[in-house]
């Protein structure tokens, strides 16, 4: 079985338990080109605040062209996407009954992206921790770092990770009205199924 075909039926089998448990079902997904789109909506704004504070802080952008500064930031942009990665299943695998056993990486043959998959529902604090934890360290952390060091290479850098987290932006936006319910990651699509708890079932416990 590979990887994709394991985390379908493991999709399969979770969501049958929590609609027999009498939950009702909500998904929320969104395409890669949506995803990117979106992108700009969502972490555009953040970017756009990040240069202005420096801005305010430091007066000047010096972004230097010289090759072995571009050998550098290309350098640690790549090893970012590692740890994008990582971050979000760090963070879900702390969080999860099986821990880093639920947790699962790769990449999308159909888009070449790469992805990190939680195989157990989550609740919403957790799930959205964990979705937005690249975000958080690889663009606000860095942003900050890059405030007291007077660092342009590292500003630029946490504004391209604040770009590449603008797809967990997006569905951190969808996720806001689902406050109340489970969360299970989607094992082929940008995105997750809610499962909330009916009032009837609840009332029948």
């Amino acid at each position: 079985m590979t990887d994709k075909e394991l985390r379908i039926e493991n999709y399969r089998r979770q969501r049958q338990a929590m609609l027999d448990a009498g939950y009702s079902e909500h998904v929320e997904t969104i395409s890669v080109i949506k995803a990117n789109i979106w992108a700009l909506v969502t972490a555009g704004p953040f970017v756009a605040a990040a240069a202005v504070l420096y801005l305010t802080k430091w007066g000047e952008i010096l972004i230097s062209i010289r090759i072995g500064g571009v050998i550098l930031f290309l350098l640690l942009f790549l090893l970012s996407i590692p740890v994008h990665e990582g971050l979000h299943g760090l963070t879900w695998g702390i969080c999860c009954r099986n821990h880093f056993r639920s947790i699962r990486f790769g990449i999308m043959k159909e888009s070449g992206t790469p992805y990190c998959h939680c195989m157990e529902p989550l609740g919403f604090g957790s799930y959205i921790a964990g979705g937005l934890m690249p975000f958080l360290v690889l663009g606000i952390g860095l942003f900050l770092v890059s405030l007291y060091v007077h660092s342009s290479l590292v500003l630029l850098l946490s504004m391209m990770n604040i770009l590449c987290a603008g797809g967990d932006t997006t569905i951190a936006l969808l996720l806001l009205r689902y406050r109340d319910a489970e969360i299970l990651d989607h094992p082929t699509e940008c995105g997750f199924a809610a499962f909330r708890k009916e009032k009837g079932s609840q009332d029948n416990e």
